[in-house]
Formats: structure tokens, C-alpha cells, sequence
């Protein structure tokens, strides 16, 4: 009697051929470890918390025109220099302005690092390291689960910072907001909020972010502005750090691999 189809599709004793289902392992294990490497924070960098996060105290809120503004939660934090005497700092804040209405509304914030010594902002992998990016609809740009730096640790030369402590999301309010910046210079990092319709009845929360590398105490001016119809205001705020020098309180041991895959927005 000759052979039936079903039958010839397996061995002779009816069970599927080792070697059949070793390609199938071997697939679903590529697989697998190709979706974990993609849900890898910066897939090739550590991990680490700043060493030390101070506040950086601020004037209160002022009126302006039919409006207010005002600059708050700003802080300062730091990691310990490198083998190289190389440091980190991000400073951090949050611009709060009401137009009270449809007047349009401009804000601008300078960031600048004032370390003696070499200093600039720190880099990402293709940008800047500062947050927000720039955006026509910044409902739309997310933060990022962290902030991805180029920084010689001693483990890596890329590390994952906090960013999520000092941002959720980059505004809180339906009327159209862009943020942009244009030329770059390598110590002042600069953010242009506008809203042509205002904040409308509410307050808008605009929270922003740099990262500097510096040589020495982190040491800097923060200098921020709002335009809200034809009346103008601006606050000047300087930072130093108070903790000095910076302590590395959780050296980093761990081996990771340096690949260039980013997370940043």
C-alpha cells in the first residue's frame, strides 16, 4: 500500500526531526533577545543617579499685563568628575505663565554655565543634551524614559541619567505651543516658548532641562523672560554649587556593551 501525504511529512516513527525544532528554538531565542536589546534604556549604556541634587531658590511669580509669570522647582544636580576631572551638572526647571486669555505669549529661557575652566553642554547622541527638542506641537514630543549622554564613566561612554524626576510631560495646557532654538553656542543652551492663542483661562506648565560638562564647581546664570501681549517681565536667577567637591557616593563597576542606539526625542 502506498504512503499517505500525512504521513510522509514526518519521520518514520511519527515525531517531528530534532533538528526542526532546533531551528525554531534558536529562532525564538534570536527573537527574544532582540526585543529585550530594543527595550533597553540607551541599549549599550549604564544606568546612574546624580550624586548630588541641591535646589535652586528662586524669586516668586510676577504679574504681567493681564497675566503671570514665573520660574520654580528649579534645581541643580551633579556627578562626581571623571578620571579625566571632567564633570556632569543638569539644571532644571519649570517656566509657569498665564496670559489670562487669548493674548499671545512668548517665553524665553537662557541657561548659562559660568564653571571656570573648559565648559560646554554635554551631548547626546545626536543632539545637545538638552530637553525639550525643538517642536511645532510640543503636545506631541514625549520625554524620554531617560537622558542619554556621551560620558567616559570609566565603565561606559554613554550613561543614562534621570530625566523623569524634573519632567513628565513638556506642557499641560490644549492651546497650541511650539519651542524651538536656533544657533548653538556651546555654553548658553536657550528654549522660545510661543503660544499665539495664549495660555486661554488656565496656567501652562513648562518644564525644561541642560546638561553641562564642566572642570570645575558647577557655577551659572539662569535668565528667563515672558511677553504676554504688548507687556514684558524677566528674572534673573544664579546657581553655585553648594556641595563642593562632589563625592562619587555609588561608583559604577558594571560592563556594558557601547552601541548607538538612542532613546532621546
Amino acid at each position: 500500500m502506498s504512503e499517505s501525504p500525512d504521513q510522509g511529512q514526518t519521520g518514520s516513527d511519527g515525531r517531528i526531526p530534532r533538528l526542526a525544532i532546533g531551528v525554531v528554538i534558536v529562532g525564538v531565542l534570536a527573537s527574544l533577545a532582540i526585543y529585550g536589546l530594543s527595550h533597553v534604556p540607551g541599549s549599550g549604556s549604564v544606568e546612574i543617579d546624580w550624586d548630588t541634587t541641591e535646589e535652586i531658590a528662586a524669586p516668586p511669580a510676577t504679574d504681567v499685563g493681564t497675566g503671570s509669570f514665573g520660574v520654580s522647582r528649579t534645581s541643580l544636580s551633579a556627578l562626581a568628575p571623571n578620571e579625566e576631572g571632567v564633570l556632569l551638572y543638569r539644571v532644571a526647571g519649570v517656566v509657569r505663565v498665564a496670559s489670562g486669555g487669548r493674548q499671545p505669549t512668548r517665553v524665553r529661557c537662557d541657561v548659562t554655565s559660568r564653571s571656570a575652566g573648559d565648559t560646554k553642554m554635554a551631548r547626546s547622541t545626536k543632539l545637545r543634551a538638552a530637553w525639550p527638542k525643538p517642536s511645532d506641537d510640543l503636545q506631541l514630543q514625549e520625554v524620554p524614559e531617560t537622558s542619554l549622554v556621551k560620558f567616559d564613566n570609566g565603565d561606559n561612554n554613554k550613561i543614562d541619567l534621570p530625566i523623569r524626576d524634573v519632567a513628565r510631560r513638556y506642557v499641560d495646557i490644549s492651546a497650541p505651543v511650539t519651542v524651538d532654538w536656533l544657533s548653538y553656542v556651546e555654553d548658553d543652551q536657550y528654549w522660545i516658548w510661543r503660544m499665539t492663542e495664549g495660555t486661554g483661562a488656565g496656567t501652562a506648565t513648562l518644564p525644561w532641562l541642560v546638561i553641562f560638562e564642566a572642570e570645575n564647581r558647577p557655577k551659572g546664570l539662569i535668565e528667563c523672560s515672558a511677553t504676554i501681549g504688548g507687556e514684558r517681565t524677566k528674572v534673573e536667577i544664579p546657581f553655585l554649587q553648594e556641595e563642593w567637591p562632589i563625592v562619587d557616593d555609588q561608583p559604577n563597576t558594571g560592563e556594558a556593551d557601547t552601541g548607538d542606539v538612542s532613546n532621546v526625542e
